[in-house]
């Protein structure tokens, strides 16, 4: 799996195929086959494995918000490398078939297991953390350079400036280059991270 990834990282996931995977390995790509089967395949190895880096503790012991923190902080470790996956991951109702990311899903709703919480409720709670996120991932997937954002800001100050005018936008229209640069990818995720679980604890103290 290291070979699709490499490629990835390279090139982004769009260049990922059973092709280039085969040529990047120096091998016919009917070998290839012979290990994974197709595509989908390709892509849960490559989830499963880029997941198994980051492992979660056995037991978590320091609370369920900790816990919960955690195990968000350490998945945004993955994406902050290899910024393609969350274009995988995200935004599916058919996640990869990859039990290293299903362990993550499990061991966070065994940090609220105990908290009077039906088990639909504890799914939600995981899907929650992760929807938190990878949501702040898929900016990482798309970033570009703080002289890119400027040029296209710049490139776009006269329209931007023309749709605030159409409107009453007392707040927003004082949004500007220093705003722009201060939502960054790592902003978003800290915010995000912040809300989701002070959003929990009201939900767990409803039901204490």
């Amino acid at each position: 799996m290291e070979a699709a990834i490499r490629i990835a990282d390279r090139e982004g996931l769009e260049a990922l195929s059973m092709r280039r995977t085969a040529a990047e390995l120096g091998v016919g790509v009917m070998s290839q086959y012979r290990h994974v089967p197709d595509k989908d395949a390709l892509i849960d190895l490559v989830v499963e494995t880029l997941f198994a880096t980051h492992p979660l503790p056995a037991h978590g012991t320091d609370g369920w918000r900790a816990d919960l923190e955690l195990s968000a902080r350490r998945e945004w470790e993955i994406y902050r490398a290899h910024p393609w996956l969350a274009l995988i991951v995200a935004g599916t109702t058919r996640p990869p078939l990859a039990a290293s990311m299903m362990a993550y899903t499990d061991w966070r709703m065994r940090a609220v297991a105990d908290r009077g919480l039906a088990f639909p409720e504890m799914l939600q709670v995981a899907v929650a953390v992760s929807a938190a996120v990878q949501g702040s991932a898929l900016t990482l997937a798309r970033a570009t350079s703080a002289a890119e954002d400027e040029a296209w800001l710049a490139s776009r100050q006269s329209a931007i400036t023309a749709v605030f005018a159409s409107r009453d936008l007392p707040l927003i229209s004082q949004f500007g280059a220093a705003e722009f640069q201060a939502v960054t990818p790592q902003n978003m995720f800290e915010f995000m991270l912040r809300c989701t679980l002070d959003g929990i604890k009201v939900t767990l103290a409803d039901r204490a």
